[in-house]
């Protein structure tokens, strides 16, 4: 689908190459978008056609961009608006490529050092120096509390080598790191901004409606040139539905994840089209090892069975991703989805296994997050599909807030998840998914030794032995393994690679897509006349 777009990295003066260009990323599970609220966006035409450079652009987006959350970056996300830019940029390829920082160095198993790019300023003016990075760090730990699990960087683990060289300390070995931090959320700040956020980026923040929307302009001194745009604005509008009928009106130029049933129609109108693009999350059956009766491994392999990966993708997401083999999208470069199984479903051989495990009837309950319409309606289809196999089930909706809290409590036998990359490393997903100490299981795995898809020791310790892979070879080996292991005994049912889908005016063009969403560049956005 789509129309076409133009592409361009917005990265002046990179240089290729570096070292730690493998890594891992964190586990994405679906959170609340906050209160209802959104109003339509309308611009006022002017008399006479502007040129490309006065273009002012509005992009609707599902989740409020000012939301309490983000105070630790001064009240907007760090997410799609390009005010802050981390160290290290991630590729289209997954891959890390220098951005803030040249180049990176393991002095040895525990420490980096990053050498710091000469000439960049802030939005005030200000030199880009060591402080304002450590700065920044500090920020997120003091904030977010689960980081230091997450990069293996304790609080007191950043310091300044001197203004242009920055020094990390990681609790353990891990070649990974650099690509950890190549995430927005790492994205630097200026130490002394207090009235409005100040970064390095392409984009600098006008203005601010709180749980509404966020103006930008360009950044004119941007070490990379101007952007195109003359004014960028991010806006909440919660609603889908009403998310795309702001594209079709005209009344925003871009609009964020609209609903894959409507997509058809959002690219074959005249005004309006679709970009998609394979991203680095996968939706899964998260299958609970330690509840009865799916602590049975021939009934979960049976489970597996029964599923039809395709005919989701077909029917359901209105062919837009990518049915799954495995619990890694195969976008990631350690993902082993070209060598796992291409098996059909087979609900003949399901009902055998059926048969032959001790499942006696009971009904085996689905979670699903209450937001998300494609698990509903795919937790119905699944469940259809169970019960031609002889397996009752029934579904379980509940609030995105409470969501997670109950999926890694184990009240369930199968939970509707997707996971999915931020940055250019993956090795936290596959620790969070899989450890035992990794977050959905830590919960159940330190009260009582079980957890809810963690299959073992032999898990942990090659994800532990991939976690320290110096290459991808041998990261691939190691963690590929383990999505081997995970799909065999059945502790997940792979069900499809995400497209991420949004719409635009037909008379748009200039978005470089990136397969991490968040990544979306705006610098070349333009408007045909």
């Amino acid at each position: 689908m789509g129309k076409g777009c133009s592409r361009r990295r917005f990265l002046g003066g990179v240089v290729t190459g570096a070292s730690g260009s493998i890594a891992g990323c964190s586990g994405s599970h679906p959170v609340s978008n906050g209160s209802e609220g959104g109003s339509d966006h309308s611009r006022t035409e002017s008399t006479s056609a502007p040129s490309a450079s006065e273009e002012s652009f509005t992009v609707a987006l599902a989740r409020d961009p000012t939301r309490e959350k983000w105070d630790i970056y001064r009240g907007i996300t760090p997410y799609y608006t390009h005010v802050f830019e981390p160290l290290v940029d991630t590729t289209e390829d997954m891959e890390t490529a220098p951005l803030l920082a040249t180049e990176w160095t393991a002095v040895d198993d525990t420490t980096w050092e990053f050498s710091l790019r000469d000439g960049v300023t802030f939005h005030n003016g200000d030199s880009l120096g060591a402080d304002a990075v450590v700065h920044s760090f500090d920020r997120v730990f003091e904030q977010l509390s689960w980081v230091p699990g997450w990069i293996g960087v304790e609080p007191d683990g950043v310091t300044a080598v001197d203004d242009a060289t920055v020094r990390f300390r990681t609790t353990e070995p891990f070649p990974a790191f650099p690509g950890t931090i190549s995430h927005n959320y790492f994205g630097i700040q200026h130490p002394d901004a207090t009235e409005k956020p100040v970064g390095t980026g392409p984009f600098q923040v006008k203005n601010v409606e709180e749980e509404q929307s966020i103006t930008l302009t360009p950044d004119e001194n941007y070490r990379g040139g101007t952007a195109s745009p003359a004014e960028l604005t991010f806006e909440w509008i919660k609603d889908p539905n009403t998310r795309v009928l702001s594209l079709e009106k005209g009344s925003v130029d871009i609009a964020q994840k609209v609903p894959k049933s409507r997509a058809t129609a959002i690219d074959e109108a005249s005004e309006t089209a679709i970009e998609t693009h394979l991203t680095p999350e996968t939706s899964l059956v998260a299958v609970n090892l330690y509840r009865a009766p799916t602590d049975d491994e021939r009934l979960r392999q049976a489970l597996s069975w029964a599923v039809d990966q395709r005919r989701i993708v077909e029917s359901v997401l209105n062919g837009m991703g990518k049915p799954a083999r495995g619990p890694i999208s195969s976008i990631v470069p350690w993902a082993v989805h070209d060598d796992l199984p291409t098996d059909e479903p087979d609900r003949d051989r399901a009902r055998e296994l059926v048969e032959q495990s001790g499942y006696s009837g009971e009904t085996l309950s689905i979670l699903i997050n209450s937001e998300n319409t494609d698990d509903r309606t795919i937790a119905q289809i699944l469940s259809g599909w169970f019960e031609e196999i002889g397996v009752g089930s029934e579904i379980r909706q509940v609030d995105p807030a409470s969501f997670y809290d109950t999926f890694t409590a184990g009240e369930a036998n199968l939970t509707l998840v997707s996971f999915g990359s931020n940055s250019a490393a993956c090795d936290y997903l596959i620790r969070a998914m899989f450890h035992s100490d990794g977050s959905d299981n830590r919960k159940l795995h330190e009260q009582n030794g079980t957890g809810i898809y963690n299959p073992g020791e032999e898990i942990d310790r090659l994800i532990e032995q991939g976690y320290r892979a110096e290459t991808l070879e041998e990261k691939r080996d190691r963690y590929g393994e383990v999505q081997r292991r995970v799909v065999d005994t059945g502790a997940v049912v792979p069900l499809y690679y995400n497209d991420y889908a949004f719409g635009r005016r037909a008379s748009v063009a200039g978005i470089d897509k990136h397969p991490i969403a968040n990544m979306i560049d705006w610098s070349d956005l333009s408007r045909n006349q």
